[in-house]
């Protein structure tokens, strides 16, 4: 009976003894159990700090990442640091003066572009209104120049031809004739007496839209015959209405349909003047 009450009472001391173990290590861990909640809140409450100050930088990414890559990078970023050097604090200063210079010529840069398309509207309406202009000249000058002509060349056709009727300014003008029933030549192909006609018919043209006070012609009838004669001086007696002609000619047919006649002659050496008013009323030797 002893010996079973000796191993009893050892066996209720070894189990005390471990529950004094459990105890303690419960014990323990409830104690790490708290710090680890401790440090839990600690390290949110940074979390909430960090991600508050980040309000200030939207445009940065947090990197997510285990220790050992941050600190690998921070290495990296840390080296580029000392490689930079340290910063220059007056350089904010100077960033300021170049930034307000900076919006100072990009204000002026967008004024004079605002400037710059005004002007360009402007131009292209005078453009538009300038080929009008023109368009409306050179077809007024074609319808002239072809009824002279045809007053001067009965058989004859003439036209201002345009080398780039879409774009006149980016060419010239030429002009074309045909004689009777035949093609259309250059004015360069045509003979002496042809190319006074139709030189002679464009001048008029120019006169009837834009006259001027007088008009000097040097013997312009030296290479058409009698009946072509007749037509110029009948031409230049319409024009005399508008302008004032001075003809140097000894062609009857012109000297026919003029005002006044003006002959010079010598004698012994001497030049004299002599006047005369085709009316016949006045003359003076």
């Amino acid at each position: 009976m002893i010996s079973d009450r000796d191993a009893l009472q050892k066996k209720i001391r070894d189990n005390e003894i471990e529950i004094s173990k459990n105890q303690n290590i419960s014990y323990n861990l409830e104690q790490e159990m708290n710090n680890l909640k401790i440090d839990s809140a600690r390290v949110n409450a940074e979390i909430e700090n960090f991600e508050t100050e980040m309000l200030d930088f939207p445009n940065v990414e947090i990197i997510k990442a285990n220790k050992e890559t941050l600190s690998e990078k921070l290495s990296r970023a840390q080296e580029l640091l000392s490689q930079i050097g340290s910063v220059n604090l007056r350089s904010l200063e100077v960033y300021d003066s170049i930034k307000k210079e900076y919006d100072l010529i990009k204000e002026k840069v967008e004024v004079i572009s605002k400037e710059k398309e005004g002007i360009m509207k402007i131009i292209h309406e005078i453009d538009i209104k300038k080929k009008k202009t023109f368009m409306n000249t050179i077809n007024a000058l074609n319808e002239i120049f072809s009824a002279n002509f045809s007053q001067l060349s009965q058989k004859g056709q003439v036209s201002l031809d345009l080398e780039d009727p879409r774009e006149p300014f980016n060419g010239g003008v030429n002009i074309t004739v045909k004689m009777g029933h035949g093609k259309y030549f250059d004015v360069k192909s045509l003979s002496g007496g042809e190319q006074t006609l139709v030189a002679l018919s464009l001048i008029f043209a120019i006169q009837e839209l834009k006259p001027y006070y007088f008009y000097i012609f040097d013997e312009i009838d030296a290479a058409l015959d009698k009946r072509n004669s007749e037509r110029l001086g009948e031409l230049l007696k319409k024009y005399m209405k508008k302008g004032q002609y001075i003809v140097i000619t000894h062609n009857d047919e012109v000297m026919a349909n003029s005002t006044n006649l003006y002959g010079i002659s010598m004698s012994e050496g001497i030049s004299k003047i002599i006047s005369l008013r085709m009316d016949n009323q006045d003359r003076k030797d």
